[in-house]
């Protein structure tokens, strides 16, 4: 680690440690979205951690967002999650591809905490299957009349605008997709106000959006029409990279926790890192961890160098997240009936974990990314693969 790495990771431990970290644990129990930390991490600058000066970012570089989310992770991986569905899932798309207006109206006051942003791509019956996206965007003079639904959407509730995915020419699959950005308060559209009641991350708020015939100015348009999966194949693998930095979070504290204890607990009148099961569950904790640091790293270089990351980003989430239930699991274990008490955060990294093996993109589509992109490497795709390959796995 470098000394720039070493100053982004201590100034984001603290800012963590102080701002979120006091409330992590009734935020879990109450299921309440955190707005005062959403503020303070907005004040702090981890939203603009990565985009330029103009619109309220730091320039900084993908790896030192990653490692800012990953501190948060380590005290709460819902608000984690939350800051990276706003961040990267949402602005990273309006950055990217946007026009300068759209990048004008959103980026500031979304990277200031001002405003929240949702990312609406999952339906009900759409969900690592984004061909069968069932909401139409369909064009009618200066405006897109949007129609449809959205489902386990992070920050619904809450947000103030969406980044919409939507059909603009349903015959074409996956090449007729469309992304659109949609206000809170325009005619049609709204949150149904259901919350999610889930295993973890409780805190992060997930809902469900509707769209009945609303106008959405064509000036909305994330980039081209129908050209929204050239959009997704850049936001879906970064948002996978941000993942894998929340599991890791979540898997180093655990481990710390169980650093602690070990040397303070005894049984039997010996301290409890004496024991060789003990130790060799510490040393599959470290093993891993370093395995999944390190596959993240590549991702971000590759990222932060302007390459291809599709398969980096697949590897690196898939690990880091099975890594994270093994290693939460363990660690409860080790703890015995106090890991399992809500007394100590465990059990939460615990119900947190296992959402990082499903968000954005399952294990199992992880693993088919991977192998599609070893034999892409080998063989001639099939004329449409790619944009399959490249386009598997919805967020949450």
């Amino acid at each position: 680690m470098t000394d720039y790495d070493s100053s982004v990771q201590d100034s984001g431990r603290q800012f963590a440690r102080k701002v979120i970290a006091p409330i992590a644990a009734d935020a879990d129990e109450g299921e309440e979205f955190p707005l005062q930390a959403f503020r303070e991490m907005g004040r702090f600058g981890l939203f603009g951690a990565p985009y330029p000066e103009r619109y309220g970012g730091a320039e900084t570089d993908y790896t030192a967002y990653a490692t800012l989310i990953r501190e948060v992770a380590k005290v709460c991986a819902a608000t984690a999650m939350t800051a990276v569905s706003h961040a990267t899932l949402t602005c990273d798309p309006i950055f990217t591809a946007g026009s300068d207006y759209l990048k004008d109206k959103f980026l500031q006051p979304m990277i200031s905490g001002e405003k929240i942003g949702a990312f609406a791509m999952t339906e009900a019956g759409s969900g690592s299957d984004i061909a069968s996206i069932q909401t139409r965007a369909e064009a009618a003079g200066d405006y897109y009349l949007l129609n449809g639904s959205k489902l386990f959407i992070t920050n619904a509730n809450v947000a103030d605008l969406a980044v919409v995915v939507a059909k603009t020419s349903p015959q074409a699959g996956l090449l007729g997709l469309s992304l659109l950005v949609v206000e809170k308060g325009t005619p049609g559209f709204a949150a149904t106000g259901r919350k999610e009641r889930k295993l973890g991350m409780r805190a992060s708020d997930t809902g469900e959006l509707v769209f009945m015939d609303v106008r959405v100015p064509k000036e909305n348009l994330i980039g081209r029409q129908d050209r929204g999966f050239e959009v997704l194949q850049r936001t879906l693998p970064a948002a996978r990279l941000d993942m894998a930095a929340i599991a890791l979070g979540i898997s180093e504290e655990a481990r710390d926790l169980c650093l602690d204890y070990v040397v303070q607990r005894r049984q039997f009148g010996t301290p409890l890192y004496r024991f060789q099961l003990v130790k060799a569950m510490l040393a599959n904790m470290e093993m891993r961890i370093s395995a999944a640091d390190l596959l993240l790293r590549k991702g971000l270089r590759l990222r932060d160098q302007g390459k291809s990351f599709l398969k980096e980003a697949a590897e690196a989430k898939l690990f880091a997240s099975e890594m994270a239930v093994a290693v939460t699991r363990d660690a409860i274990q080790i703890h015995g009936a106090y890991g399992y008490s809500r007394d100590l955060p465990l059990e939460r990294f615990y119900r947190d974990a296992k959402l990082t093996e499903i968000g954005d993109g399952t294990s199992e589509i992880q693993r088919l990314i991977i192998a599609d992109e070893l034999i892409k490497g080998r063989t001639a795709p099939p004329a449409g693969a790619a944009a399959r390959v490249a386009s598997r796995g919805s967020g949450i």
